[in-house]
């Protein structure tokens, strides 16, 4: 039997496979406020960015405690941020947009803190599934475009068809290479991890890996975190994908990790955002 674990600790069984999976975020009860030094914790395999290297990463944390980070996104446009459903799920009310940072324990100079309660989650997700993970946030104060924070290619409709097997991609956030909800990162981190084909990824989650999914490999205990859920995945400057799970074995499992697959949703985006796809 396969059990899925979902974002707040929902289980469900299914067959055939005995592989596990989770979301790439996990709540715990104490907050993200402790965090270990950034040189002890990192996306696992990764390194801490150049600050402002990555300016279309975003971070999203609580209205009441914006040290509790929980997840991660990605600047479309100056009014949408691009992140994963789970992200926004279980009764979330408001949350604060940090674009622009890289230290998020610190108040920088380079970073905008918007306030929003205006975010919708993909019609046809459901804790019981990976599929269709994707959410959108409205920004009711538009990103001020600079040096610091800049927005993120989409990939083109005629990009439908690649599937990026082969490519190196980069995906990056303040997620824990730890068990822990609570070992999140102060600083930014990115890996790079090569996309593999979806029937390789099918070999250790089964039925879960659908067209709409993108994943990377996990070789050398390569991978997102606990932390990193809804940001970015990028390839040759483009978003393919939404940082969505990891096996359960943990982030140092060395399983491959899933996203959701960006060409899967234009259609979507461009209903939910005023993103223009060429």
């Amino acid at each position: 039997m396969k059990e899925i674990v979902l974002i707040f600790t929902t289980f469900s069984l299914l067959t055939p496979y005995v592989t596990k999976i989770i979301t790439a975020h996990e709540t715990s009860h104490t907050g993200l406020k402790q965090f270990p030094p950034p040189e002890d914790i990192r996306i696992v395999g990764g390194n801490e960015a150049v600050p402002n290297t990555f300016p279309y990463q975003v971070a999203l944390t609580r209205t009441n405690d914006e040290s509790y980070l929980f997840c991660g996104g990605s600047l479309i446009t100056r009014r949408y941020v691009l992140t994963a459903a789970h992200c926004l799920n279980d009764g979330l009310v408001s949350l604060v947009v940090i674009l622009g940072a890289h230290n998020i324990l610190q108040n920088e100079s380079t970073q905008q803190r918007i306030r929003t309660s205006t975010f919708k989650i993909h019609e046809l997700y459901t804790n019981e599934t990976v599929e269709n993970d994707l959410g959108m946030i409205y920004l009711p104060i538009p990103a001020n475009l600079n040096r610091y924070v800049k927005l993120i290619a989409l990939p083109l409709r005629a990009d439908a068809s690649n599937s990026f097997v082969g490519s190196e991609a980069i995906a990056s956030g303040w997620g824990s290479n730890t068990g822990s909800a609570a070992d999140a990162s102060a600083v930014l981190l990115y890996i790079t991890v090569p996309i593999i084909a979806n029937d390789v990824c099918n070999i250790t989650y089964g039925p879960y890996v659908t067209d709409s999914i993108i994943c990377s490999g996990g070789a050398g205990n390569k991978g997102i975190c606990y932390g990193d859920s809804g940001g970015p995945l990028v390839v040759n400057g483009k978003l393919v994908g939404v940082t969505s799970f990891l096996g359960y074995n943990g982030c140092e499992g060395g399983e491959p990790s899933g996203f959701s697959r960006v060409t899967s949703f234009l259609d979507w985006i461009s209903a939910n955002s005023d993103a223009v796809i060429s």
